[in-house]
């Protein structure tokens, strides 16, 4: 994979992230200022490929950044652990999809298609 194209990815991935970001902060701050918050918390354990320090940051800052979520422990290679606000929904399949795959594409240069097909 080429400059160009990690390029691409990473403006892809800030693109995402951002859009998730404020979706995120407007979803807990409706929960956080109900009269009845509606939230479940939970602790989940997300299988991962990440293993480099640089993933592991990166990851790591991803995650704790985004409202709702916090990393608790990294497993190199095994697995995140992430305290969710909101547990019910699709976490980890978020996490997954919308921040590993891409952070994977960026420092590795693999392929999103390639990638669904290691796990």
């Amino acid at each position: 994979m080429n400059a160009l194209t990690r390029l691409l990815c990473l403006v892809r991935l800030a693109v995402r992230y951002t859009a998730d970001f404020w979706i995120s902060n407007f979803v807990i701050a409706g929960k956080v200022l109900s009269r009845r918050p509606d939230i479940h918390p939970g602790i989940l354990m997300i299988p991962t490929r990440v293993e480099s320090p640089a993933e592991i940051l990166a990851m790591s800052n991803l995650i704790s950044f985004t409202p709702g979520t916090l990393l608790l422990n990294v497993e190199a290679g095994k697995n995140l652990e992430v305290h969710a606000l909101d547990d019910r929904g699709p976490v980890a399949a978020s996490i997954t999809e919308n921040l590993e795959k891409p952070l994977l594409e960026i420092t590795r240069g693999e392929s999103r298609h390639k990638a669904r097909h290691d796990d």
